[in-house]
């Protein structure tokens, strides 16, 4: 028979054996909560990061004459764009005020087609029933066109071989 090793503390058999959650003492469960603390003072390192050697920094110069003219045409060109971009957002707007309004129009037209279709039933039922009829609209009413469409062709022309290009 073999000899018995002994267990090794890295092994997993001891991580295992040695589980906290098992062994977990109860009386700490009753301690009070430590006190906060004062704030830690801000770091040493904060001061030194500043400190020492440091490059001389170089005074702002001047801007030639050139720099200053593209900077200028620059902030001009940027007015232009913002002027154009003012023009499209009020165009958009109109466009979608009139967007609006169509709707606006068909629910209203849907409506005095359900107060028609009410008076023409009145008409056929009884001469003497009145129904309010709104006046018409100042609008110019736009006329439906009819579309014809030609019927699908069920079997195609034969495919002459003497007219095809190889």
């Amino acid at each position: 028979m073999a000899k018995a090793r002994t267990q090794s503390k890295h092994s997993r058999a001891a991580r295992r054996a040695a589980s906290p959650s098992l062994d977990l003492d109860k009386s700490l469960a009753n301690l009070p909560r430590p006190e906060d603390t004062p704030k830690p003072r801000e770091s040493i390192l904060a001061d030194r990061a500043n400190a020492g050697v440091t490059k001389k920094q170089s005074k702002a110069k001047p801007k030639s004459r050139a720099q200053r003219l593209r900077q200028q045409k620059g902030l001009e060109r940027a007015e232009a764009v913002m002027d154009q971009h003012e023009i499209k957002l009020t165009k958009s707007n109109n466009r979608a005020k009139a967007v609006k309004n169509r709707r606006a129009d068909w629910s209203d037209l849907n409506g005095k087609a359900a107060k028609f279709a009410a008076l023409a039933e009145a008409d056929n039922g009884d001469d003497d029933a009145m129904v309010d009829v709104p006046a018409a609209s100042s609008k110019p009413k736009a006329r439906s066109a009819q579309v014809t469409q030609s019927p699908v062709v069920d079997e195609h022309a034969p495919v002459d071989e003497d007219e095809e290009i190889t």
